[in-house]
């Protein structure tokens, strides 16, 4: 039991189960058994090599080792001003960006500078695990939203309207989806952030996996006309370069707003790490289109796990335009933390129980084809057959 003092709120919030999974994974691996991970929501290429370059580089010059400015290096937040500018199509200025370490903190810097205890949080479902535990630490109610479309999970503003009340301070969007790689559309995205806008509610836009929407273009939150009223981004070098350990992401916002949520950012972190950014600051530079060139084997590895799927009689999948994830159906599953475990013990296969997505992701799994290769792909889904044909 947790000490009586630790805030109930905290006491309430549920780990997922990523860290046990891959705990067990690792014993078995290690006992000499073929386990492959369909859980890792992680590309499978390196970061750039101007990024690692400029990161050795950094090692030689003094200021690596101090702090950075609260907000970031300067260099860093006006380089990607420019480029989120030219991708998005709106208006960014150096002012516009905090950088932070990594997409979780982004988020959780825009909820404590943004929303009070007991504010209203809507989070479209399934939605991102860490979005609703961030959340309930904030003090906020979350939310609930889910998806009317429950083949390619696209979010509406027909989903979210009936949960808008007067408490309501902000509305999630997590876009291209994380577990669902289900991007927003751009009609669809405009409506709400319009009728948000009128009804004075936040957008926090999380845009993590903005650079992988392989068919058609990625719509931005930022993109709307006066999208500084009320529009929050959050992004991450995570993903698009490779750099998950390096923690570095940013917050896009009014540069009024960044002038408060950097107050906060003093209070929690000081800054993001300095060699992070300078390694950030080199592949924004030299390397912004770097995740594009693996969009082609991203894509067979999505076709090779949709053949394998459809050949698995009790799950179901349309495979989305984004991100790194089948979300799929399994027929009869009442219980996708118990499933996830057998699956994991019996045919050696990491999955993603959908119930750590929101009470609307019960009876799906999450598989990643960012980190397995094409021919992973074909053993898990192989596997994945024979153990429900033998289930």
């Amino acid at each position: 039991m947790p000490p009586a003092f630790v805030r109930s709120r905290i006491q309430g919030i549920e780990l997922p189960p990523f860290d046990p999974l891959n705990t067990r994974a690792a014993e078995l691996r290690a006992a000499g058994h073929p386990v492959i991970s369909l859980g890792q929501a992680v590309p499978f290429f390196p970061p750039p090599a101007p990024a690692l370059e400029a990161a050795r580089e950094a090692l030689t010059r003094p200021e690596v080792h101090r702090y950075a400015t609260d907000p970031g290096l300067p260099g860093l937040r006006a380089l990607l001003a420019e480029r989120l500018a030219s991708t998005i199509g709106t208006r960014v200025t150096r002012d516009d960006v905090v950088i932070t370490a990594g997409g979780n903190h982004a988020f959780t810097l825009a909820l404590t500078t943004l929303v009070d205890a007991g504010d209203e949080v809507i989070l479209p479902a399934p939605y991102f695990t860490n979005h609703q535990m961030a959340v309930v630490a904030a003090g906020a109610t979350a939310i609930e939203a889910p998806a009317a479309d429950r083949a390619t999970f696209a979010v509406r503003w027909t989903d979210i309207e009936p949960h808008v009340t007067s408490r309501t301070k902000a509305v999630v969007l997590c876009n291209p989806s994380n577990p669902t790689g289900a991007p927003v559309e751009p009609g669809d995205g405009a409506r709400i952030a319009g009728e948000l806008a009128r009804r004075g509610v936040l957008v926090i836009s999380d845009e993590t996996y903005m650079q992988f929407v392989y068919d058609g273009a990625h719509w931005s939150a930022a993109s709307v006309a006066d999208w500084r009223q009320n529009v929050v981004v959050i992004g991450t070098f995570s993903k698009s370069f490779g750099m998950m350990g390096w923690r570095v992401g940013f917050l896009l916002a009014d540069a009024a707003v960044c002038e408060q949520a950097v107050k906060v950012q003093d209070a929690m972190i000081i800054c993001a790490p300095t060699i992070s950014q300078m390694a950030a600051e080199a592949a924004v530079r030299d390397c912004w289109s770097y995740p594009l060139s693996f969009h082609d084997e991203l894509r067979r590895r999505r076709a090779v796990l949709a053949e394998g799927l459809a050949a698995i009689p009790r799950m179901h999948w349309t495979p989305t335009r984004g991100g790194l994830f089948a979300f799929a159906r399994v027929d009869g599953c009442a219980d996708s933390a118990a499933l996830s475990r057998d699956l994991l013990e019996r045919a050696y296969v990491v999955t993603i129980p959908g119930a750590s997505f929101g009470a609307s992701g019960e009876g799906f799994l999450r598989l990643s084809y960012g980190y397995a290769d094409a021919p992973e792909l074909e053993d898990a889904t192989g596997r994945l057959r024979r153990f429900f044909a033998g289930a």
